[in-house]
């Protein structure tokens, strides 16, 4: 009775976990969005845009911590500084900022903590902590209904 008694509960608990994870991942909203895996943006220091055209706040939200790796100082982002990571903002000659980067975004990838990682394949002419070329996915969170890039890493292939 002991051991029926267990194993109901084990299934009580199993049930109730499922359906937790199912119910935390109904909650994740995603913007509708003009992602298109084909779409190229590129950025060039000599002419980075003032505001972001495209329709997609998480696609903004990238072009932003783009266009403020390659150079943090402009109005823009310092206006926005409190809604990017605070290593963009850094000063070191070493750091190797690019002047020009390149990406498109290959996967969408939500999360149970309501963060949407951005997978993109990235090209650029820096180092800038190796986060500029390659396989480099910006994690974002909706904040005050605004996604905001909370966090840049690269994977390797």
């Amino acid at each position: 009775m002991l051991k029926s008694f267990l194993s109901s509960l084990l299934c009580l608990f199993v049930l109730i976990s499922c359906s937790k994870e199912d119910s935390q991942k109904q909650t994740i909203n995603l913007p509708e969005t003009t992602v298109s895996e084909n779409e190229i943006y590129s950025y060039d220091i000599k002419n980075l845009p003032q505001t972001c055209k495209y329709p997609s706040q998480m696609v903004c939200a990238v072009e932003l911590a783009v266009k403020c790796s390659i150079n943090p100082s402009t109005q823009e982002c310092q206006q926005h500084k409190k809604e990017l990571p605070s290593f963009i903002f850094m000063e070191d000659e070493s750091l190797q900022r690019p002047t020009q980067q390149s990406y498109k975004i290959t996967k969408l990838k939500p999360l149970n903590d309501g963060t949407v990682e951005v997978y993109t394949q990235s090209t650029c002419n820096g180092v800038w902590f190796g986060l500029c070329n390659g396989n480099i996915i910006y994690v974002m969170k909706n904040v005050n209904n605004k996604w905001q890039v909370k966090d840049i890493y690269a994977i390797s292939n």
